[in-house]
């Protein structure tokens, strides 16, 4: 019996032994563990506040960009309004429309706005029409694409062989002959180039580059949005600079003299 009761108390010891053993690997464990977490948390705020600082300085670029961008659509859209109504006598009703067509277009192609405005304002002095200018802005983007042309080449050779010169058309090398140049009406020619590249610029749309170039033209829609919602606060605080200017610039100068002037402080 004694060495039955001897028996269990080496067992128990033997369990506490090993417990004692266990709870010091888990303590060793959560230690370890800790002190990983511990730097991990302090790597992750590090990486989190560098994210946190380039997203800011990202954001600023960004709204740098946008304003700049904004200002010069807007410059544009001024320039081919313009155009429309001097060429073609358009209302301001069309000259939306105009905008809201060139935005639609730019997204679908892959062809920047400033690229299609120049283009439209060119073809809108040889039809004056709107609606014709449209038409031929369409061939224009297809041979274009079919080409590798640039567009305002095309664009330029379109209206001078709309205005009945259709030099600068055969120079571009699209597959009319030179009899077909000299006889065939200007309708009939672009007839034959929409036979020869009509929905060039859809399929262009469609390959990798395409669509990456109407990926950028949407990013560049959405960064002049950014620059236009910008306007109104940057306006508002020019004007608050003019009107304070006398006293902005007086405070401005008694800091600089008095405050920040390190011979005041050695007096």
């Amino acid at each position: 019996m004694a060495s039955d009761s001897r028996t269990l108390k080496l067992s128990i010891l033997a369990d506490v032994d090993d417990l004692k053993k266990k709870l010091g690997d888990a303590d060793s464990a959560v230690s370890q563990n800790s002190s990983k977490m511990s730097e991990f948390g302090k790597k992750a705020a590090a990486a989190f506040a560098i994210a946190a600082a380039a997203a800011a300085a990202y954001a600023v670029k960004l709204g740098v960009d946008g304003v700049k961008a904004a200002i010069e659509d807007e410059a544009a859209q001024l320039r081919l309004a313009s155009a429309l109504r001097a060429a073609t006598g358009a209302t301001d009703a069309q000259i939306r429309a105009t905008e809201d067509y060139i935005s639609k277009t730019s997204l679908a192609t892959g062809v920047a706005d400033d690229e299609l405005r120049p283009a439209l304002q060119r073809l809108a002095l040889s039809t004056k029409d709107t609606g014709k200018a449209q038409e031929l802005l369409a061939l224009a983007l297809d041979v274009s694409k079919g080409s590798g042309k640039d567009l305002e080449t095309v664009a330029n050779a379109l209206g001078k062989a709309q205005d009945g010169n259709t030099t600068s058309l055969g120079r571009l090398g699209l597959g009319l002959s030179k009899a077909e140049l000299a006889t065939l009406s200007f309708e009939q020619l672009q007839t034959k180039l929409s036979d020869l590249f009509g929905g060039a610029a859809a399929r262009n749309a469609e390959t990798f580059q395409g669509r990456i170039d109407v990926l950028k033209n949407g990013f560049n829609e959405a960064k002049e949005a950014v620059g236009t919602a910008l306007l109104p606060i940057i306006e508002q605080l020019i004007e608050f600079y003019i009107m304070n200017r006398k006293s902005l610039t007086s405070t401005f100068f008694f800091k600089k003299t008095f405050i920040h002037n390190p011979l005041i402080y050695s007096l």
